[in-house]
């Protein structure tokens, strides 16, 4: 696969939030593209960010615009698939009613690292759309990514 063979699998924009223990570090999009799976904090765009972002996104692949949202917050990050381990469905314990998050396992530099988020659902689509089926997709979808 060369960079211009990136493509966005799922994206969950906006209201995802990164989550260590009970702590909140960051809340923005996750990507999972072919080759990468990404954390892109929300930020605020000046008019000339915007204007790049729009430039970019007329000419460049889809490689190039992802690593230029990188660059716009420190606590971005990615995560190449050749180094995701595993993923599964875990609690985030806020009590009183415990919450499923996305758990991925991934090598980090000398041990394995873990990763959690969880998914803010809005309101009006969570009445029919249960915040455990939006984790178990991911899940589904990540492994399916890994196997590629």
């Amino acid at each position: 696969m060369n960079d211009k063979d990136e493509i966005i699998i799922k994206e969950y924009p906006n209201s995802t939030r990164w989550v260590d223990g009970r702590d909140t570090i960051g809340t923005g999009n996750l990507i999972l593209t072919s080759k990468r799976l990404t954390f892109l904090n929300r930020v605020e765009l000046s008019d000339k960010q915007i204007e790049q972002i729009r430039e970019l996104s007329a000419k460049a692949t889809t490689s190039r615009l992802i690593n230029y949202a990188l660059t716009l917050h420190k606590m971005n990050f990615q995560i190449p698939l050749s180094l995701v381990t595993w993923v599964r469905i875990g609690l985030y314990s806020l009590l009183p009613f415990p919450r499923p998050c996305l758990r991925i396992f991934c090598l980090g530099r000398n041990k394995e690292e873990e990763l959690s988020f969880m998914f803010n659902i809005p309101l009006l689509k969570g009445i029919y759309q249960w915040e455990i089926t939006t984790v178990w997709h991911w899940v589904s979808v990540i492994n399916r990514a890994l196997r590629r």
